[in-house]
């Protein structure tokens, strides 16, 4: 895409001079727009600049005076995710992809997820060093016919450039060596993080799930309610992580996905401290229907549930995310892994969520798809406009089409009705115990080979 397409443009606001609505939503394709989330009655609904209270609303998001930064830099990363069409291109290729042929290549990508995520957790990196080195491993390698050892010596080449470009913590080559127990050379090191960066000719900056749940938590914190705390990242990252192991992650825009995060990061927090808002605001230039974003939920909190305890061994994919969560959170007993599991099995009961899940990953993953191509990709080659700090306030069609598109709950203090499992979410997770059975006794078989050769 050129530079001069999918600018982030404001939409129509008081005495903006773009507020006499004669550009059309061609001209206009990106708005970035303020959504309340309710946490009483799930349902996601734009602010509309018709209701009594939207100037408290707006003045709250948009943090005017000195913490309008965050605002500006919310807006900045919008705009990176929608000039970027790595999300798109994966989806296609992740819903062309006969995954039953693949299963081995994705079990290995898991492990190497796992590897990256414990090499972060060693050297004490930030927290978005392995989500964003899966972003661009999945872009570029994911499904792509590489072999196993090429994959991993790629990926690490990867986590080089990106440490290096959060960190300032200089780790050596030999190091890494060691850490892939010298299966590669640190001159072979060297020669595919040289190749990487020519190969991405110096772009490597994307949107974070991380970043924008830091941002969406900060923005919605006041004075009497602080919730970027570390106890409450350290729960959002070990939701991320989970996802980032699984090869649909990058099928999701981040703003989405740090979304589904964040309202199960705040749902379990509201049991803990129950004076946190039931009304949170985020930004987005799509418009997600809430069945979305709690399905994508809903797959997480899936995983979670199904975890085997605390994964004591290093082959299991979840070890290291696990350990970064228990790092922050072991000594706290409202956070205790347990916790956090008994509350993923209840979510997932929810009938709504357990409908979602019940339609498949494959239909979350075509209705983003879908999304993306009518939001960002249009027909006509240029914008006309290219203000990037846009003021926030829905246009009329686009709130009348998030209100069709998202149901309305009646409000009842009453706690959702549970279901239990259905089938289908039964099977999803009988298959995936099935595959790990699988792929120990491939393991166990090629170690009985190895050892009779020797």
């Amino acid at each position: 895409m050129g530079d001069d397409r999918n600018q982030l443009v404001p939409c129509s606001t008081g005495d903006s001079p773009y507020s006499n609505n004669s550009l059309s939503t061609v001209q206009r394709p990106l708005q970035s727009t303020i959504f309340c989330y309710n946490f009483h009655t799930d349902t996601l609904e734009p602010i509309s600049a018709s209701s009594s209270d939207y100037q408290t609303h707006a003045s709250r998001i948009q943090r005017v005076g000195l913490h309008q930064y965050l605002f500006e830099h919310t807006n900045t990363l919008l705009l990176l995710e929608a000039r970027q069409s790595h999300t798109l291109n994966f989806s296609v290729l992740w819903l062309r992809t006969v995954l039953q042929r693949s299963a081995v290549s994705l079990i290995w990508r898991q492990s190497i997820v796992n590897w990256l995520i414990g090499i972060q957790r060693k050297n004490h990196m930030k927290e978005e060093v392995a989500q964003h080195c899966v972003r661009l491993l999945d872009a570029r390698d994911t499904l792509r016919g590489h072999y196993d050892r090429d994959y991993q010596l790629r990926a690490m080449g990867y986590f080089i450039l990106v440490a290096k470009f959060h960190n300032r913590i200089q780790v050596k080559l030999e190091e890494y060596s060691r850490y892939s127990a010298n299966a590669f050379d640190p001159r072979d090191i060297g020669h595919i993080v040289r190749h990487l960066f020519a190969e991405l000719n110096f772009d490597f900056q994307l949107a974070l799930p991380q970043e924008f749940v830091e941002l969406f938590l900060e923005l919605n914190s006041t004075e009497t309610c602080k919730l970027n705390e570390p106890k409450i990242r350290a729960l959002s990252n070990l939701f991320i992580h989970v996802a980032c192991i699984q090869s649909w992650s990058s099928c999701f825009n981040a703003s989405l996905l740090a979304t589904s995060v964040l309202v199960l990061s705040l749902k379990f927090m509201r049991q803990i401290r129950p004076e946190i808002p039931h009304l949170n605001y985020i930004l987005w230039t799509c418009t997600y229907p809430v069945e979305l974003v709690l399905g994508l939920a809903g797959y997480i909190a899936m995983i979670v549930a199904d975890m085997p305890g605390e994964p004591t061994d290093r082959a299991n994919h979840y070890f290291y995310a696990t350990k970064l969560y228990n790092d922050e959170c072991h000594h706290e007993n409202h956070f205790n892994l347990n916790h956090v599991k008994k509350f993923c099995r209840e979510f997932v009961q929810g009938s709504l969520v357990n409908r979602q899940i019940a339609l498949g990953m494959r239909s979350l993953v075509s209705q983003q798809r879908r999304i993306i191509e009518q939001s960002y990709f249009t027909p006509h080659p240029h914008v006309t406009l290219t203000q990037t700090t846009p003021l926030l306030n829905p246009s009329p069609n686009n709130a009348l089409r998030v209100n069709n598109d998202t149901p309305r709950k009646p409000f009842n203090d009453q706690p959702e009705q549970k279901q239990p499992m259905r089938l289908t979410v039964r099977a999803v997770l009988a298959a995936k115990r099935f595959g790990k059975q699988v792929m120990e006794r491939r393991q166990n078989r090629l170690r009985q080979d190895l050892i009779a050769v020797a």
